[in-house]
């Protein structure tokens, strides 16, 4: 059963079907850089709930800048409207509280960066999604595709928080 577990994951209809993928560098960039920028979204946040006292308060204000500034892009680049009415229909109701985990990431960042700086709230925050993907990807889970928890997958995690420790304890 344990073994079943570890089994590499095969890419499906990728090139080298059963092996290991290359990096998509272009995609990479963009993640790395939009990722980059939470700290310093953490950090705004925090100084909003540090000015007004109100946690609640300064969530609704930075998801009511997230929601113009993706509002503006859509706009911009035609892309917001029009959407027909039956592709509604094809989200699942599970995915429709999606905004929910935004909202509990940014009470977190308002929160408890002050309490805990910007280096470690980040680690944590990356130690959490990654355990949370790599469970979500071997499960297949929320119509994922599969990519089984392979031992070296599993040993990138451990590294990963190997290095949240390092951040919290110095």
């Amino acid at each position: 059963m344990a073994a079943a577990l570890f089994q590499p994951a095969p890419w499906p209809g990728g090139p080298g079907h059963g092996k290991s993928r290359p990096m998509p560098w272009g995609p990479a960039g963009f993640v790395l850089f939009a990722a980059a920028l939470l700290p310093a979204q953490a950090a705004c946040n925090a100084a909003i709930n540090r000015a007004v006292g109100r946690p609640v308060v300064a969530i609704l204000i930075s998801l009511l800048g997230s929601s113009a500034a993706v509002a503006s892009f859509g706009l911009l680049s035609g892309r917001l409207f029009p959407i027909p009415s039956d592709r509604f229909a094809g989200v699942p109701p599970w995915a429709w509280l999606a905004g929910l985990g935004g909202a509990f990431f940014v009470a977190a960042q308002a929160t408890m960066v002050p309490r805990l700086g910007a280096a470690l709230f980040t680690t944590l925050a990356v130690t959490g999604q990654v355990a949370m993907a790599m469970a979500l990807d071997h499960f297949g889970a929320l119509d994922l595709p599969i990519h089984a928890a392979s031992p070296m997958r599993v040993a990138g995690a451990a590294l990963i928080v190997l290095g949240m420790a390092l951040v919290a304890l110095y």
